[in-house]
C-alpha cells in the first residue's frame, strides 16, 4: 500500500512540471511579438502620424493623443469617457482595430502581423 502511495506521489511530482510547462508554452504561443522597425513603417504608411505625435508629447490633432511614452502614462480618461488605468497591448489592439469615436477602425486595413509590428513600435516611443 505504501508503495502505491509513493508511486502516486512520484507520478504526480513528475506530471506537475510537465503540466505547468505545457501551460507556459500555450501562454507564450498567445503572446505576439512584432518588429518595431516594421511597425514604424506601418505607422508612416498608414498615416498615423497625421494625428498622433511621437516626438513632443503634445497632440497634433486633438483629441488624438501623442503616442510618445504612451505605455508609461498615469491613469486618465479618454474623450469617450473610458478610464485607462494602464495602457496594454490588448487595449491598443482593440482601439486600433475597432476604432473610437474620434478614430476610424483600422482592423480591415492592417494584418495581424502589421498590428503586432505597430504595437512593438509603440513600445519604443
Amino acid at each position: 500500500m505504501k508503495g502505491l502511495k509513493r508511486g502516486g506521489v512520484v507520478c504526480a511530482a513528475l506530471f506537475v512540471p510537465v503540466f505547468i510547462g505545457s501551460l507556459a508554452a500555450q501562454e507564450n504561443a498567445n503572446i505576439r511579438k512584432g518588429d518595431p522597425v516594421k511597425g514604424k513603417q506601418v505607422y508612416q504608411v498608414t498615416a498615423c502620424w497625421r494625428c498622433h505625435d511621437i516626438e513632443t508629447g503634445v497632440s497634433k490633432r486633438p483629441p488624438a493623443p501623442s503616442l510618445k511614452d504612451t505605455y508609461n502614462r498615469p491613469p486618465h480618461l479618454l474623450v469617450d469617457g473610458k478610464k485607462h488605468m494602464k495602457h496594454t497591448d490588448e487595449m491598443f489592439r482593440t482601439i486600433i482595430t475597432e476604432g473610437t469615436k474620434a478614430m476610424n477602425p483600422r482592423g480591415a486595413v492592417l494584418t495581424d502581423e502589421e498590428l503586432d509590428d505597430l504595437i512593438a513600435y509603440l513600445h519604443t516611443l
